[in-house]
């Protein structure tokens, strides 16, 4: 395929999924990576597409929310070592909220020492990664969002109204100077208000890159929630927290 035709086939296939990542493409248009990466710097230069977390999308969506599989690969140290940090919070016998974010799934192999943990959580990936059978799962129910293996919806905050947690751990797609947070979902960020309000203490586990991001809806100021868990000094902050 010469390079012109498989630019093409690439902005087709965004057209249909939105986003991808380099090896998915590869996959299918029966092309090497490197040409892959080549190809999409092009249309980036372009204006055609944009490269995020670890793939690319159209530039029209670049506002949007991106796919759970994106956002997964994206700085994974700096998440894993966030999620080891939020884990050390967590008691046994502990009721906690955690929502649907690649950076608090993580949370979930760094407890497998814990017992009598009661987790309440939108995100479908949770259940299949737990393996401690000491750890009870609640799903919070709602209506299923395919791209970030997460339930939202209605049903899913009535069921958080009927609870009350030791500990909410989330995140979303920006944090600004001043701390407020937010994300392009409003489903997600509707939800995520309800986590703040039925929770004791709540956790922003937030990467740097995220800082100075502002996103359509707003979820909270920093004032209303416990900590923010950042990779980097935070320009409110004195030191790391």
């Amino acid at each position: 395929m010469i390079r012109y035709d498989r630019q093409q086939k690439i902005i087709e296939y965004l057209e249909k999924k939105q986003s991808a990542t380099v090896r998915e493409l590869s996959e299918a248009l029966f092309s090497s990576e490197a040409s892959i990466r080549r190809d999409i710097e092009t249309l980036e230069a372009q204006g055609f597409v944009k490269k995020i977390y670890g793939g690319v999308i159209l530039s029209k969506y670049q506002n949007g929310v991106v796919p759970v599989n994106l956002r997964d690969s994206d700085h994974s140290g700096v998440k894993d070592e966030l999620a080891r940090r939020a884990a050390d919070m967590i008691h046994d016998g502990d009721t906690v909220i955690m929502d649907a974010s690649s950076t608090v799934r993580r949370i979930i192999k760094h407890i497998g020492h814990l017992h009598d943990v009661k987790i309440i959580t939108n995100n479908l990936r949770i259940f299949s990664e737990c393996q401690n059978t000491n750890i009870k799962l609640y799903c919070t129910g709602g209506t299923y969002s395919a791209d970030n293996h997460a339930f939202i919806g209605p049903a899913a905050e009535n069921y958080l109204k009927g609870i009350s947690a030791d500990l909410l751990f989330f995140s979303s797609q920006g944090i600004t100077e001043d701390g407020i947070i937010s994300d392009a979902s409003e489903d997600e960020s509707s939800l995520r208000r309800v986590m703040i309000a039925h929770s004791k203490r709540q956790y922003f586990l937030c990467d740097s890159s995220k800082i100075g991001v502002q996103k359509m809806f707003v979820l909270c100021n920093k004032e209303h929630i416990t900590e923010v868990i950042c990779d980097r000094n935070l320009p409110w902050a004195n030191e790391i927290i």
